[in-house]
């Protein structure tokens, strides 16, 4: 029981941060958020804090922020798309960035427990970060031009399985296995596909190259095939688990 509330804290600080990121640098553009959520499903918690909708959901697998002005169609005083292209870039950026530099910053103390010298400490989280990176697109690379590594994909059980496992072994080597997934998360939303931050970024530079906002209806398509392609991502890592 533990080592499951261990995994659902540690999971949810990483979605928490990356949405509380997206949500900040709204902010500082003078963007209107209407709603902060972790989670799918029912709302469990809901408190409203000045202009903003905090909710605490169901299925913790995720989160949202919603913006005023969402629709790429109509310009409102501080609505997401009556901003420029890039804050809306940098926005979108904001989430993968802050995971990305967590992961670095766990390894970091973890180092740092272990008496490392504070600048050979940081040396050596940079190191195993770039190790980190490396790897995951190494296996990202392979497994487009490789089909067999389909099944090397590991979805939610297998994720907690091998965070229970370490939590087992050692409260540092849970918080490695941590970071580890920080900055594979951090990673993983900055590829430019639908559904993830880097597909909104690449449609917002599309916009900023042509001088002219795409067509909500686009927006609408590319969302809806995200969606799709997440959910069916999903469902199959999961039989994936399963099966093993």
């Amino acid at each position: 029981m533990l080592a499951l509330l261990a995994i659902a804290l540690g999971l949810g600080f990483l979605i928490g941060t990356h949405e509380l990121s997206h949500m900040l640098v709204a902010k500082k553009f003078g963007v209107k958020v209407l709603k902060f959520s972790f989670g799918f499903g029912p709302i469990l918690l809901l408190k409203e804090i000045g202009e903003t909708s905090y909710e605490l959901r169901l299925l913790p697998l995720g989160g949202f922020i919603q913006c005023e002005g969402e629709s790429s169609d109509t310009k409102v005083e501080r609505g997401f798309f009556s901003t420029s292209w890039w804050k809306r870039c940098l926005i979108a950026l904001a989430g993968p960035t802050t995971n990305l530099i967590l992961g670095y910053l766990i390894i970091l103390a973890i180092l740092l427990f272990n008496q490392w010298p504070f600048f050979l400490a940081i040396g050596r989280a940079y190191t195993i970060v770039k190790m980190i990176i490396g790897l995951t697109l190494s296996w990202l690379i392979g497994f487009f031009y490789h089909t067999s590594k389909v099944s090397e994909l590991s979805g939610p059980i297998a994720v907690t399985k091998i965070m229970m496992q370490s939590f087992r072994e050692s409260i540092i080597q849970f918080f490695f296995v941590l970071s580890a997934i920080s900055v594979s998360l951090g990673l993983f939303n900055l590829f430019p596909v639908m559904g993830l931050d880097g597909g909104h970024v690449l449609l917002y530079t599309i916009e900023g190259l042509r001088r002219k906002t795409l067509p909500m209806k686009v927006y609408e398509i590319w969302n809806y095939l995200g969606f799709v392609l997440l959910i069916s991502l999903m469902v199959f890592v999961t039989i994936m688990d399963l099966l093993k």
